[in-house]
């Protein structure tokens, strides 16, 4: 059979009796070492938490930072946002304006025209055929008319020309609009 090693090659007695004995032989030099011992232990365990006192605090300072940084970026965000906002805003009341003063411009000179009495055949004139027609066609006054196209000219009641007014303020109500989506990159002009 194999003998097994002890598992220490000296006594546990012994190993205990040793420094009992250097207790008893030298007590005020063991004091001495074993306080410079705990002292030492002391001093490692308050190096150890300075240093990470030191590292909370840098950590600390650096999330400071970071948290003021990250807070002034966001309200120069905000102001940047604001202003352009404020700035579409304007841009929209102002074109909201200038369309409410379109559409005015445009009813007060289509009011002015009907009142004025707008286009109107010559007096005597009359399409073929009509009652009371005298001769072989439409007699066309080029003279009042004023641009010698020789186009007869075409009366409206005023409920017509309300309606004639009212799409066609509409209808440049649309095409501006289409103008500001192809402004705006949103729409392309309509090829020919």
């Amino acid at each position: 059979m194999i003998a097994l090693p002890a598992p220490f090659p000296v006594p546990f007695s012994a190993l205990v009796a040793m420094p009992l004995r250097l207790l008893r032989t030298y007590p005020w030099q063991t004091g001495c070492a074993l306080l410079a011992l705990c002292l030492w232990w002391q001093h490692q365990r308050a190096a150890d938490w300075q240093k990470r006192a030191r590292t909370e605090a840098a950590s600390h300072q650096l999330t400071k930072a970071h948290y003021h940084a990250a807070q002034q970026e966001a309200a120069e965000r905000a102001r940047t946002a604001r202003i352009e906002t404020e700035a579409r805003y304007r841009q929209m009341a102002q074109e909201a304006d200038d369309a409410n003063e379109q559409a005015d411009s445009w009813r007060a000179r289509a009011g002015h025209f009907a009142d004025g009495g707008g286009l109107r055949p010559k007096p005597g004139t009359c399409a073929a055929g009509a009652p009371g027609d005298a001769g072989t066609g439409a007699e066309v006054d080029l003279a009042a008319r004023g641009d010698g196209s020789g186009a007869a000219t075409v009366t409206l009641s005023r409920e017509d020309f309300d309606t004639l007014s009212a799409n066609t303020e509409r209808l440049l109500k649309v095409h501006a609009w289409g103008k500001t989506l192809i402004a705006q990159g949103l729409a392309e002009p309509a090829s020919d």
